[in-house]
């Protein structure tokens, strides 16, 4: 009601614009038609249009009624929103001090502490609560001043509820001792704002893998000897700002911070893991990668034929002109190695383990399930694609004819 008669009384000495008034009728409490009825009598006192919508609240994903009452008013809020139009909402001051002393015993990281937004995107126009730095001693003084009506919801006195408990018994004694307490809880909160603003403003450390598979450094620990959570935590919020930009639906805050806490703390011969919509997130070395989630192997096909280009779900194999390489239209044989064997990188060299050669060119523990071996009449393991591969001398291209080494690259999409 304060806010109505706050903008109402602004718009007429300053010509503004057009103003509507919007409820939102929950049906969840037996005083709620006569909430309505007193927003819509206000409304057309200050002859401004008047919309009530009645939503119906589904408590199906088990977050709780509140949760799911927001969830129904701010879809009836992005329906009627239409381009420039701004939405005005009555959170004061002491709703933003509940809202972070209450995040704060939850235990909620920099984002959760910088409290109610001021301003906002939302649909199509722009969410605004011009009482955010507004106690709420200093609004009744306004509605008693000017003598408005308004109603007060009984369930507000409820003291079972986090919210009203930290309202009715926890901030009278904190105002006791602390009567500035509005003020300083409030700064933190614009100053968490700025850090957090600053934070994702800085560009993130993006670096690429073997194959050029995205990845994000997991940057310096910070100076104690073990990861403190605060480490966890920041890594966390990289990484959701990362899945963010590049179009992914981040996992759930909890996940992703024991995500993180594993890479900081995982020994060097393990790859914490975590699967997020068709990806994966692999740490490795220093790093965490993104590739495609494989629920299985993608079979290779049976051969192939030098020169010829072909590209599949496990991969593209391709040719680069080399003299010393395979003679054009040569048909090889394409398969994945057998466990234990041994190798060549180059016909007629020396054979090395599996194990050896990918440690030589630091191919990645997730590629290598996925390197093909080349093979010419059943012999002659050859493994392709960390290396460019040269024929022996009785494979090798002559002078006269087009020599080709292969190129193969897995299929990141």
């Amino acid at each position: 009601m304060v806010l109505l008669d706050m903008v109402h009384r602004w718009v007429q000495a300053n010509d503004g614009p057009t103003l509507y008034g919007l409820h939102i009728h929950h049906g969840l409490s037996e005083h709620a038609d006569r909430w309505a009825l007193l927003c819509e009598q206000q409304c057309i006192a200050r002859k401004i249009a008047f919309q009530c919508h009645r939503v119906s609240v589904a408590q199906n994903d088990g977050s709780g009624l509140e949760a799911a009452a927001r969830a129904a008013r701010y879809a009836v809020f992005e329906r009627c929103l239409e381009e420039g139009d701004v939405l005005l909402q009555g959170h004061h001051q002491d709703d933003q001090i509940e809202t972070i002393i209450y995040r704060l015993l939850r235990g909620a990281g920099p984002r959760g502490l910088t409290g109610i937004p001021e301003t906002r995107a939302l649909a199509r126009g722009t969410l605004c609560r011009p009482l955010l730095n507004t106690n709420r001693e200093q609004i009744n003084a306004w509605a008693q001043h000017y003598d408005l009506p308004f109603e007060e919801d009984p369930s507000n006195r409820d003291v079972t509820l986090d919210r009203n408990y930290i309202r009715h018994e926890l901030l009278p004694v904190i105002a006791a001792r602390w009567p500035g307490y509005r003020q300083t809880i409030s700064r933190v909160g614009r100053l968490q704002a700025l850090t957090m603003t600053g934070l994702e403003q800085a560009p993130l450390a993006r670096v690429v893998g073997f194959w050029d598979e995205p990845g994000l450094s997991l940057g310096p620990l910070s100076t104690v000897a073990l990861p403190s959570e605060d480490d966890a935590i920041s890594l966390a919020h990289q990484l959701y700002r990362w899945l963010l930009e590049d179009g992914f639906d981040p996992p759930p805050a909890k996940r992703l911070t024991e995500f993180a806490r594993q890479c900081r703390s995982a020994r060097a011969d393990r790859q914490p893991q975590l699967k997020v919509n068709n990806q994966r997130l692999i740490a490795w070395q220093g790093s965490v990668y993104r590739i495609p989630y494989a629920e299985r192997t993608v079979a290779l096909p049976d051969s192939v034929t030098v020169g010829e280009t072909i590209i599949g779900p496990w991969g593209a194999l391709r040719w680069e002109p080399d003299l010393d390489g395979l003679p054009e239209g040569l048909a090889v044989g394409l398969r994945i190695r057998s466990t234990g064997e041994k190798m060549m990188l180059a016909a007629g060299g020396p054979t090395r383990t599996f194990k050896n050669i990918c440690q030589a060119y630091k191919v990645p523990p997730w590629w290598r399930s996925a390197l093909p071996v080349l093979t010419h009449e059943g012999q002659a393991a050859f493994l392709v694609g960390v290396a460019k591969l040269k024929g022996a001398p009785d494979l090798a291209a002559d002078d006269e004819i087009a020599g080709f080494s292969p190129q193969w690259r897995p299929l990141l999409e």
